[in-house]
């Protein structure tokens, strides 16, 4: 890199006969506004002109120097373009005064100097070569074909125009163009040219990392177009990276989303948010990756992410057309790595279209059923990829058992951790049976796919709402009618059996009301599945919402439903719960005075107290995992204790008791996944414990970073 150099603005331009000045197709657009940083340029600079300033710092220019030829060179401006267009700009606006003075000598002089090169060759006759996206309004104004410009939204255009007005001004007070000029070379810049020997990419990092903070889409565009020649840039800007953002998005939180996912499918792993180009450039680096290559790969994937969100899709057939309205209205980017790469198998016609279809519904289904059941995503944030590498090794390029493998990784082997299972139909039940799921995202999902499902007849969703039977604010009557207290009430309203989908008009003008009004209402719209049944009630009440939310809890997990995929566990072979007592109780080696029968329990001296819970196996691949919940409130029957301890016994063939004393609990569980209560408090810590096929007992901890603990000395006996 050459030394730095202080020199006034015309100077710079003056000094470069045979150069022009190239905006990298990888940098942002020009964004100077006239009634901001362009009026403040011109303030600076009419502070110059009045004498108010001998002179001002108008900031750095960095630029990579590259030889064309023996007579020509390019600077590819690094850091610096919005001041050095606004600058040509300027210049040209004053070159303008001149023409229309009819100095034409002056007007000569001042091309030759400073706005073009003469005796070079027509791609580099002017000194300032703008972005592609600005270069049709640039080259009209440098032209004088002003009415050809299209356009009016652009800031070149607008900046130009308030330039143009300004100087005008000043023209009005007295000042002539030679004056102005004159005050532009007291604008001095610090220039520092950097050669091809230099690492570009780390100077332009180093550059932003201080300014307007890059995207991760910046970085990673700028790294991948920025040791190019300029005309291998502008080649690969039009047919890769612009065709990608028309794929996928110009936003860049979208465009970051994007390329995480790429390499979540390249790497099977999902990077943090803010690693996405460090990693994106060690996987290029790494694997040493040809530019042209990775720009075709990309522009692929981006084309799926089209598919995926964007496109038309009335023209696949039915079972995938369903799919892909669930997952985009489910709105979830967890599975994106997965499905993009499954859509790339189908691309390349390694899979059909419904099997397609069959892999999206699947993971639907695992992502649904887990959503209204309210389970935490951040388990799952890390799952997808880890289960497409799995995938992708065991079909070893046969795809026929594909659908099986990922419903054998999604319940079984893969998703390990204790927030990530699928719950089952029986789980379902359990936790959807008393549940508020008004407020769970999936719940309008799931009521619009049962209405769609089962009704022939076109249905317009966007003019549906979720409307209470039960109203949430209730009349005296309705308490009356149902024989109950509040606090039963407000324990049913949000429950599922209480919802269904009415039209927005029907929905606020039911509001309250009682329910032979309601009922007259919804018969009004008999054309919804969803409210047949209920046309037929005399009177809304409590046995009604429980009779309603079983039937519902059915239809979704037919609806959604759960692979049939074999596991190891066997109800037969698992001890119960009183055995696994009697175990727990005879392993602690002491005689107990009884607390709470079952769970707390007390040394006959009062000076150590035990809380015992049980859990059985659940399988998880080769692994017994036992799944335990908890709440230290329960220590609290315990008071006077001065050692508790907190028992937990696993049944499966046998029973196996493990001793956590609250010290070590109150150690690891802020790095235990929790569940939440509707106010967001605490109810309770997961405490997840593997028996491995080597026999190792080991505890599972989620925060910050998955990983399992030993527990053996822990453990007090295996009966």
């Amino acid at each position: 890199m050459s030394e730095p150099k202080r020199t006034g603005l015309l100077e710079l331009l003056r000094a470069s006969q045979g150069c022009q000045f190239v905006i990298p197709v990888y940098q942002r657009n020009y964004t100077w506004k006239s009634d901001d940083q362009v009026k403040q340029y011109l303030n600076d600079l009419e502070n110059v002109l009045n004498g108010n300033y001998r002179n001002h710092f108008l900031g750095i220019i960095i630029y990579l120097e590259k030889s064309l030829d023996f007579s020509a060179r390019e600077f590819s401006v690094i850091d610096g373009q919005q001041r050095l267009t606004t600058t040509f700009l300027m210049i040209y606006a004053v070159k303008k005064i001149l023409e229309n003075s009819g100095d034409l000598e002056k007007v000569k002089q001042l091309e030759g100097q400073f706005l073009t090169n003469p005796y070079s060759a027509d791609n580099i006759k002017y000194k300032l070569k703008p972005l592609v996206s600005d270069d049709n309004v640039y080259r009209c104004i440098v032209e004088n074909r002003m009415d050809e410009i299209e356009d009016a939204s652009s800031n070149v255009l607008k900046n130009y125009n308030y330039i143009m007005s300004r100087i005008q001004k000043w023209t009005e007070d007295g000042y002539d163009a030679n004056q102005i000029l004159m005050a532009m070379d007291r604008l001095y810049v610090v220039c520092v040219p950097i050669s091809e020997e230099d690492n570009a990419q780390k100077i332009f990092e180093s550059i932003n990392a201080t300014g307007s903070k890059l995207t991760a889409a910046d970085l990673i565009r700028n790294f991948l177009l920025m040791d190019l020649r300029s005309d291998i840039q502008e080649e690969y800007y039009a047919k890769y990276w612009k065709k990608l953002e028309d794929n996928v998005s110009q936003d860049s939180k979208a465009l970051e989303m994007f390329f995480r996912m790429f390499l979540a499918i390249k790497t099977y792993t999902l990077v943090p948010k803010n690693s996405v180009y460090r990693e994106f450039m060690n996987l290029v680096e790494t694997n040493r990756l040809e530019i042209k290559v990775l720009f075709e790969e990309l522009l692929e994937y981006s084309k799926i992410y089209n598919f995926l969100y964007e496109s038309n899709i009335d023209n696949v057939n039915e079972k995938l057309r369903v799919a892909l309205v669930d997952f985009r209205r489910n709105n979830s980017d967890l599975p994106m790595s997965i499905i993009m790469e499954f859509c790339r198998l189908y691309r390349q016609e390694k899979i059909s279209e419904d099997v397609l279809g069959s892999l999206i519904d699947a993971i639907n289904a695992y992502l649904l059923r887990r959503s209204i059941c309210d389970m935490n995503s951040q388990n799952i944030s890390k799952l997808f990829p880890a289960i497409l590498k799995k995938i992708i090794e065991k079909c070893n390029g046969n795809y026929t058992n594909i659908l099986s493998l990922l419903n054998q990784e999604m319940v079984g082997n893969t998703a390990s951790t204790s927030g990530s299972y699928m719950p089952t139909d029986k789980q379902m039940y359990e936790m959807l049976h008393l549940a508020n799921v008004y407020k769970r995202p999936a719940l309008r999902i799931i009521l619009d796919r049962l209405e769609l499902d089962n009704n022939p007849a076109p249905i317009n969703l966007s003019k549906l709402s979720i409307e209470h039977l039960m109203p949430q604010t209730p009349l005296e009557e309705w308490l009356e009618e149902l024989d109950t207290d509040m606090e039963t009430y407000q324990d049913n309203v949000h429950r599922l059996g209480n919802l269904t989908l009415a039209t927005k008009p029907d929905n606020s003008k039911m509001g309250n009301a009682t329910w032979d009004y309601k009922n007259a209402v919804i018969k009004d719209t008999a054309h919804l599945i969803l409210n047949l049944e209920l046309m037929q009630i005399e009177q809304w009440n409590l046995q009604c919402i429980e009779e309603r939310t079983q039937k519902l809890i059915k239809q979704i997990c037919t609806l959604y439903p759960y692979p049939d995929v074999k596991l190891i566990e066997n109800e037969v072979d698992i001890i119960d719960e009183n055995s696994a007592l009697e175990t727990a109780l005879e392993l602690i080696g002491e005689k107990l005075q009884t607390v709470k029968k079952g769970t707390a329990y007390k040394s006959l001296d009062g000076n150590r107290g035990y809380i015992i819970t049980t859990s059985k196996m659940y399988p998880q691949g080769d692994k017994e995992k036992y799944w335990f919940g908890y709440r230290e409130k329960r220590f609290e029957q315990l008071d006077g204790c001065n050692e508790l301890h907190l028992i937990l016994v696993g049944r499966y063939k046998k029973a196996v008791v493990i001793d956590l004393k609250k010290q070590f609990l109150d150690d690891i569980k802020n790095k235990c996944n929790v569940s939440l209560d509707d106010e967001g408090n605490i109810k309770h810590y997961h405490i997840v414990t593997f028996m491995n096929p080597d026999g190792k007992f080991t505890m599972l901890l989620s925060h910050p970073e998955i990983k399992e603990i030993d527990l053996s000395d822990h453990i007090i006996g295996i009966i």
